[in-house]
């Protein structure tokens, strides 16, 4: 089985250290929480252990949605506007004499 690495466990610590400190802003520790449960959730799958999987991989969903709720995609949401932009709807009909 495979455990957590220790790298893992020490971003956690220092991410908790920075957000009780103020020093980092809410929506990048959550975006960082929410990679941080990504990799535990692949080490969890190589390691054969699909229930705590499934969990981290809830609380990555979690976390990362609450990344993307607290402002953390905002560049990503501007970026999918500008691109939907260039798209221009055109309208089609069938022919009028065609029959199914």
């Amino acid at each position: 089985m495979l455990a957590p690495a220790p790298s893992e466990a020490s971003l956690v610590v220092v991410c908790c250290a920075l957000l009780l400190t103020n020093r980092l802003p809410r929506h990048r520790f959550y975006g960082l929480m929410s990679i941080s449960n990504l990799l535990l959730m692949l080490a969890q799958i190589l390691g054969s252990s699909t229930t705590s999987a499934t969990f981290s991989a809830g609380f990555a969903a979690f976390t990362g949605w609450l990344w993307w709720m607290g402002g953390g995609g905002d560049e990503i949401k501007r970026g999918l506007r500008l691109w939907a932009g260039r798209f221009q709807g055109i309208r089609r009909t069938a022919p009028v004499g065609a029959t199914f």
